[in-house]
């Protein structure tokens, strides 16, 4: 037994029943050449003018640009029960109705690290680039929590100073400094990962 979900406040959801398409696209460059991106698009029912925005008590009211959505994949497997798995977390871009349907259309979570990074300066002695990438996400408010860095990036420093860029860019030059692969997991998640087969060894006893 599994908890499917777990929400506090107004959470509005669609169903089968009431999804008529939904399309996700992702792009990953293997070297870095642009951001890693996640598109989402759904369009559901509107039948009866559910999501009227002129209806005061409609749902269509509590929603906000750059808001988290939850997409989740339900598996009907043999003895009738619904297995649940994670499909992505996008952030809400733009939402539109008819009499008909209703269309949403949302992003990853870079797409709105927009803000510009001014904190870069020349470090004499030289800045990991792991130091780096956590101030330009420590910069852009992203959590903690929401990230992983390769702890190799720590043995990797530069001296010369970040351009003023905007954050998912600094992000992206550090990726490109380190050899380094830039992407959000389907948790919403962040991670930069190397992209190459290191040096090992391996070593046994008896």
């Amino acid at each position: 037994f599994g908890i499917h979900s777990l929400t506090m406040g107004i959470g509005v959801y669609f169903d089968n029943r009431k999804i008529i398409s939904a399309t996700k696209r992702e792009r990953v460059s293997p070297i870095m050449e642009h951001m890693p991106t996640v598109d989402f698009e759904l369009v559901v029912d509107n039948e009866n003018r559910m999501f009227d925005v002129e209806n005061k008590e409609s749902t269509v009211n509590f929603l906000e640009i750059g808001q988290e959505i939850q997409v989740i994949y339900g598996q009907e497997l043999d003895n009738g029960s619904v297995e649940w798995m994670p499909g992505a977390t996008v952030y809400l871009r733009e939402w539109s109705a008819d009499d008909k349907e209703m269309s949403f259309t949302a992003t990853d979570r870079f797409d709105a690290m927009d803000g510009t990074y001014f904190r870069g300066r020349y470090h004499e002695e030289g800045i990991s680039l792991y130091d780096l990438a956590v101030d330009v996400l420590e910069d852009a408010g992203v959590a903690p929590r929401t990230y992983w860095l390769d702890g190799y990036l720590k043995d990797v420093a530069i001296q010369n100073p970040m351009p003023a860029v905007s954050h998912k860019e600094a992000l992206q030059l550090i990726a490109n400094a380190g050899r380094c692969l830039l992407y959000q997991d389907r948790m919403g998640n962040l991670f930069m990962k190397s992209s190459f087969v290191p040096g090992m060894t391996a070593a046994s006893e008896n």
